[in-house]
Protein backbone atom coordinates (compact mmCIF):
# COMPACT_ATOMS: atom_id res chain seq x y z
CA UNK A 1 0.00 0.00 0.00
CA UNK A 2 2.73 2.34 0.86
CA UNK A 3 4.52 2.00 -2.84
CA UNK A 4 0.80 2.61 -4.40
CA UNK A 5 -0.24 5.46 -2.41
CA UNK A 6 2.81 6.75 -4.14
CA UNK A 7 0.70 7.73 -6.78
CA UNK A 8 -1.19 9.78 -5.13
CA UNK A 9 1.45 11.68 -3.28
CA UNK A 10 4.00 12.56 -6.46
CA UNK A 11 2.01 11.72 -9.69
CA UNK A 12 3.97 8.54 -10.27
CA UNK A 13 3.44 5.26 -10.48
CA UNK A 14 6.13 3.31 -7.85
CA UNK A 15 8.17 0.50 -9.23
CA UNK A 16 7.56 -1.69 -6.72
CA UNK A 17 3.74 -0.72 -6.03
CA UNK A 18 2.60 -4.16 -8.47
CA UNK A 19 -0.69 -2.20 -9.93
CA UNK A 20 -0.89 -5.01 -12.09
CA UNK A 21 -1.87 -7.21 -9.11
CA UNK A 22 -4.37 -4.57 -7.69
CA UNK A 23 -8.32 -4.97 -7.44
CA UNK A 24 -9.92 -2.40 -8.80
CA UNK A 25 -11.23 0.21 -7.77
CA UNK A 26 -8.66 0.75 -5.62
CA UNK A 27 -9.05 3.16 -2.40
CA UNK A 28 -5.94 5.56 -2.91
CA UNK A 29 -6.62 8.33 -0.58
CA UNK A 30 -9.65 9.39 2.07
CA UNK A 31 -10.74 12.69 3.62
CA UNK A 32 -9.77 14.66 0.62
CA UNK A 33 -11.16 17.20 -0.39
CA UNK A 34 -13.16 17.69 -3.59
CA UNK A 35 -10.33 20.95 -4.53
CA UNK A 36 -7.53 19.39 -3.47
CA UNK A 37 -8.90 16.19 -5.62
CA UNK A 38 -8.64 18.62 -8.64
CA UNK A 39 -5.49 20.34 -7.92
CA UNK A 40 -3.64 17.37 -7.62
CA UNK A 41 -5.19 15.84 -10.83
CA UNK A 42 -4.38 19.02 -12.56
CA UNK A 43 -0.71 19.01 -11.16
CA UNK A 44 -0.15 15.78 -12.06
CA UNK A 45 -2.21 15.39 -15.46
CA UNK A 46 -4.07 12.47 -14.02
CA UNK A 47 -7.07 12.37 -15.69
CA UNK A 48 -9.55 9.33 -16.59
CA UNK A 49 -7.49 6.95 -13.77
CA UNK A 50 -9.07 8.16 -10.37
CA UNK A 51 -12.36 9.28 -9.29
CA UNK A 52 -13.50 11.14 -6.09
CA UNK A 53 -16.46 10.46 -4.12
CA UNK A 54 -17.22 11.75 -0.58
CA UNK A 55 -13.66 12.64 0.08
CA UNK A 56 -12.31 9.32 -1.02
CA UNK A 57 -10.25 8.80 -4.16
CA UNK A 58 -10.26 5.38 -6.16
CA UNK A 59 -8.15 4.17 -8.84
CA UNK A 60 -10.82 2.86 -11.36
CA UNK A 61 -8.17 2.18 -14.33
CA UNK A 62 -4.66 2.12 -14.66
CA UNK A 63 -2.98 3.57 -18.48
CA UNK A 64 -2.02 1.30 -21.07
CA UNK A 65 -1.19 1.81 -24.35
CA UNK A 66 -4.45 -0.26 -25.36
CA UNK A 67 -6.59 1.86 -23.75
CA UNK A 68 -5.04 4.97 -24.82
CA UNK A 69 -4.89 4.25 -28.84
CA UNK A 70 -8.42 3.02 -28.63
CA UNK A 71 -9.52 6.61 -26.99
CA UNK A 72 -7.23 8.47 -29.96
CA UNK A 73 -9.22 6.18 -32.60
CA UNK A 74 -12.79 7.48 -31.33
CA UNK A 75 -11.98 10.71 -31.10
CA UNK A 76 -10.73 10.83 -34.55
CA UNK A 77 -13.82 9.08 -35.52
CA UNK A 78 -16.33 11.97 -34.43
CA UNK A 79 -13.64 14.92 -35.62
CA UNK A 80 -13.59 14.08 -38.89
CA UNK A 81 -17.54 13.04 -38.89
CA UNK A 82 -17.89 16.38 -37.75
CA UNK A 83 -15.49 18.42 -39.39
CA UNK A 84 -17.84 20.20 -41.63
CA UNK A 85 -18.93 22.01 -38.43
CA UNK A 86 -15.52 23.16 -37.32
CA UNK A 87 -14.84 26.84 -36.29
CA UNK A 88 -18.51 27.73 -36.62
CA UNK A 89 -20.98 28.23 -33.91
CA UNK A 90 -22.44 24.87 -34.31
CA UNK A 91 -18.91 23.28 -33.60
CA UNK A 92 -18.75 20.25 -31.35
CA UNK A 93 -15.74 20.56 -28.40
CA UNK A 94 -13.84 17.99 -27.40
CA UNK A 95 -13.71 18.01 -23.58
CA UNK A 96 -10.82 15.22 -23.21
CA UNK A 97 -11.35 14.03 -19.54
CA UNK A 98 -12.42 17.13 -17.66
CA UNK A 99 -13.22 17.03 -13.87
CA UNK A 100 -17.41 17.25 -13.92
CA UNK A 101 -18.71 17.26 -10.48
CA UNK A 102 -22.24 16.29 -9.16
CA UNK A 103 -23.29 16.23 -5.66
CA UNK A 104 -20.62 14.21 -3.15
CA UNK A 105 -19.15 13.46 -6.63
CA UNK A 106 -16.59 14.41 -9.29
CA UNK A 107 -15.91 11.77 -12.56
CA UNK A 108 -14.37 12.29 -15.76
CA UNK A 109 -14.93 10.35 -19.22
CA UNK A 110 -12.36 9.14 -21.17
CA UNK A 111 -13.66 11.56 -23.91
CA UNK A 112 -16.64 13.36 -23.93
CA UNK A 113 -18.69 15.90 -26.38
CA UNK A 114 -20.06 19.26 -25.82
CA UNK A 115 -21.94 21.60 -28.60
CA UNK A 116 -20.91 24.83 -28.55
CA UNK A 117 -23.86 26.28 -28.85
CA UNK A 118 -25.41 23.96 -26.00
CA UNK A 119 -26.26 27.30 -23.16
CA UNK A 120 -25.26 27.34 -19.91
CA UNK A 121 -27.34 26.53 -16.75
CA UNK A 122 -28.13 28.08 -13.77
CA UNK A 123 -27.97 25.15 -11.58
CA UNK A 124 -27.55 21.41 -12.24
CA UNK A 125 -24.23 21.82 -14.36
CA UNK A 126 -21.43 19.65 -14.62
CA UNK A 127 -18.65 22.27 -12.66
CA UNK A 128 -18.77 23.38 -9.23
CA UNK A 129 -20.42 26.63 -10.16
CA UNK A 130 -23.30 24.59 -11.49
CA UNK A 131 -23.36 26.31 -14.66
CA UNK A 132 -21.38 24.75 -17.12
CA UNK A 133 -23.49 22.14 -19.44
CA UNK A 134 -23.44 18.49 -19.51
CA UNK A 135 -21.89 16.93 -22.46
CA UNK A 136 -24.20 15.00 -24.82
CA UNK A 137 -21.88 12.28 -25.90
CA UNK A 138 -19.52 10.15 -23.56
CA UNK A 139 -16.88 7.94 -23.92
CA UNK A 140 -15.59 5.64 -21.33
CA UNK A 141 -12.96 2.80 -22.28
CA UNK A 142 -12.13 -0.32 -19.76
CA UNK A 143 -9.31 -2.43 -20.27
CA UNK A 144 -8.06 -2.78 -16.23
CA UNK A 145 -11.32 -1.87 -14.76
CA UNK A 146 -14.02 -4.64 -15.13
CA UNK A 147 -17.10 -4.56 -17.68
CA UNK A 148 -19.66 -4.19 -14.85
CA UNK A 149 -17.62 -1.19 -13.16
CA UNK A 150 -17.79 1.18 -16.47
CA UNK A 151 -21.51 0.26 -17.07
CA UNK A 152 -22.28 0.97 -13.81
CA UNK A 153 -20.56 4.52 -14.17
CA UNK A 154 -22.31 4.96 -17.63
CA UNK A 155 -25.39 4.37 -16.16
CA UNK A 156 -26.04 5.95 -12.90
CA UNK A 157 -23.80 9.11 -13.27
CA UNK A 158 -23.44 9.76 -16.92
CA UNK A 159 -26.99 9.17 -17.61
CA UNK A 160 -28.24 10.41 -14.72
CA UNK A 161 -31.61 13.05 -15.78
CA UNK A 162 -30.50 16.16 -17.03
CA UNK A 163 -26.92 14.46 -18.29
CA UNK A 164 -25.17 13.31 -21.16
CA UNK A 165 -27.98 12.12 -23.91
CA UNK A 166 -25.13 9.35 -25.39
CA UNK A 167 -22.89 7.35 -24.43
CA UNK A 168 -20.57 4.63 -25.89
CA UNK A 169 -19.00 2.01 -22.96
CA UNK A 170 -16.02 -0.15 -24.06
CA UNK A 171 -14.66 -2.95 -22.71
CA UNK A 172 -11.22 -4.33 -24.46
CA UNK A 173 -10.52 -7.78 -22.66
CA UNK A 174 -7.18 -8.39 -21.23
CA UNK A 175 -5.11 -10.86 -23.35
CA UNK A 176 -4.30 -14.09 -21.74
CA UNK A 177 -1.07 -15.27 -21.78
CA UNK A 178 0.67 -16.41 -23.71
CA UNK A 179 -0.76 -13.64 -25.83
CA UNK A 180 0.29 -10.10 -25.71
CA UNK A 181 -2.93 -8.35 -27.30
CA UNK A 182 -6.47 -8.13 -26.95
CA UNK A 183 -8.87 -10.14 -28.90
CA UNK A 184 -12.33 -9.84 -27.67
CA UNK A 185 -13.40 -6.09 -27.63
CA UNK A 186 -17.19 -5.29 -27.34
CA UNK A 187 -19.11 -1.49 -26.96
CA UNK A 188 -22.41 -0.75 -25.92
CA UNK A 189 -23.83 2.15 -27.15
CA UNK A 190 -26.36 4.02 -24.67
CA UNK A 191 -28.81 6.67 -25.87
CA UNK A 192 -31.55 8.22 -23.30
CA UNK A 193 -34.53 7.65 -26.51
CA UNK A 194 -33.58 3.93 -26.77
CA UNK A 195 -35.97 2.05 -25.40
CA UNK A 196 -35.74 0.17 -22.01
CA UNK A 197 -36.27 -3.62 -20.85
CA UNK A 198 -39.61 -3.81 -18.79
CA UNK A 199 -37.88 -3.05 -15.99
CA UNK A 200 -36.98 0.22 -16.74
CA UNK A 201 -32.87 -0.90 -16.94
CA UNK A 202 -30.96 0.19 -20.47
CA UNK A 203 -31.05 -2.11 -22.92
CA UNK A 204 -28.16 -0.64 -25.44
CA UNK A 205 -27.00 -2.44 -28.38
CA UNK A 206 -23.66 -4.23 -28.38
CA UNK A 207 -20.77 -4.34 -31.05
CA UNK A 208 -17.84 -6.62 -31.10
CA UNK A 209 -14.79 -5.46 -32.73
CA UNK A 210 -12.35 -7.36 -31.83
CA UNK A 211 -10.60 -10.61 -33.48
CA UNK A 212 -12.57 -12.97 -31.35
CA UNK A 213 -16.16 -12.79 -30.58
CA UNK A 214 -18.04 -13.28 -26.70
CA UNK A 215 -18.72 -16.94 -27.63
CA UNK A 216 -15.48 -17.56 -28.99
CA UNK A 217 -15.83 -17.08 -32.99
CA UNK A 218 -13.50 -15.77 -34.94
CA UNK A 219 -14.49 -12.12 -36.20
CA UNK A 220 -12.67 -10.68 -39.75
CA UNK A 221 -13.55 -7.48 -39.24
CA UNK A 222 -13.55 -4.90 -42.11
CA UNK A 223 -14.13 -1.11 -42.55
CA UNK A 224 -18.21 -0.54 -42.63
CA UNK A 225 -19.27 -3.69 -40.64
CA UNK A 226 -18.92 -2.58 -37.02
CA UNK A 227 -20.49 0.98 -37.64
CA UNK A 228 -22.08 2.73 -34.33
CA UNK A 229 -24.50 5.18 -35.23
CA UNK A 230 -25.27 8.65 -33.47
CA UNK A 231 -28.33 10.51 -34.44
CA UNK A 232 -27.33 14.40 -34.98
CA UNK A 233 -30.24 15.54 -33.42
CA UNK A 234 -28.69 13.65 -30.28
CA UNK A 235 -25.28 15.21 -30.54
CA UNK A 236 -27.22 18.52 -30.73
CA UNK A 237 -29.53 18.00 -27.89
CA UNK A 238 -30.27 21.38 -25.73
CA UNK A 239 -28.98 23.62 -28.34
CA UNK A 240 -31.81 26.19 -29.21
CA UNK A 241 -33.77 25.62 -32.63
CA UNK A 242 -33.40 28.95 -33.74
CA UNK A 243 -29.57 28.32 -33.70
CA UNK A 244 -29.51 25.22 -35.39
CA UNK A 245 -31.84 26.53 -37.71
CA UNK A 246 -31.62 30.28 -38.00
CA UNK A 247 -34.83 32.28 -39.11
CA UNK A 248 -34.14 34.15 -42.83
CA UNK A 249 -33.57 37.08 -42.88
CA UNK A 250 -35.33 39.97 -44.28
CA UNK A 251 -35.42 39.99 -48.36
CA UNK A 252 -33.32 41.34 -50.24
CA UNK A 253 -30.58 39.90 -47.90
CA UNK A 254 -29.66 35.92 -48.53
CA UNK A 255 -29.41 33.46 -45.97
CA UNK A 256 -25.95 32.76 -45.11
CA UNK A 257 -24.85 28.70 -45.47
CA UNK A 258 -26.14 26.55 -42.45
CA UNK A 259 -23.56 24.65 -41.13
CA UNK A 260 -26.22 22.57 -39.67
CA UNK A 261 -27.59 21.49 -42.55
CA UNK A 262 -24.16 20.09 -43.86
CA UNK A 263 -24.20 17.14 -41.35
CA UNK A 264 -26.06 13.87 -41.92
CA UNK A 265 -28.62 13.10 -39.67
CA UNK A 266 -26.47 10.24 -38.61
CA UNK A 267 -22.50 10.62 -37.39
CA UNK A 268 -21.13 6.96 -37.56
CA UNK A 269 -18.24 6.19 -35.47
CA UNK A 270 -16.89 2.96 -37.47
CA UNK A 271 -15.23 1.00 -34.98
CA UNK A 272 -12.88 -1.07 -37.15
CA UNK A 273 -10.33 2.04 -36.32
CA UNK A 274 -10.54 1.47 -32.73
CA UNK A 275 -9.77 -2.50 -34.08
CA UNK A 276 -6.81 -1.63 -36.07
CA UNK A 277 -5.58 1.09 -33.27
CA UNK A 278 -5.93 -1.22 -30.88
CA UNK A 279 -4.20 -4.50 -32.81
CA UNK A 280 -1.37 -2.70 -33.53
Amino acid sequence: KRYRNYWWKTGQMHSKARWEEATLPYELATEVPFDTYVERTDKYNIHGWWEWENGTVRVIELPTKFHERCVGAIVDEIAIAMRNVRGTNLGMLNDGSTTTKAPRTGKESDNAWTPSAKPRLIRGGCDRSGTQPWPNLVIEIAYSQSEADVKRKVETYWLQAGRAHDAIAIKIEEPVAPATRPSVMTAWHYCINHPRTATGAFNPPMYEFGTINRNGGQIQLQPGQCVINIQKACLYHGVPANVLNPPPPPPPQLPPPNPFATLPNIIPIDMFYAHYAVLN
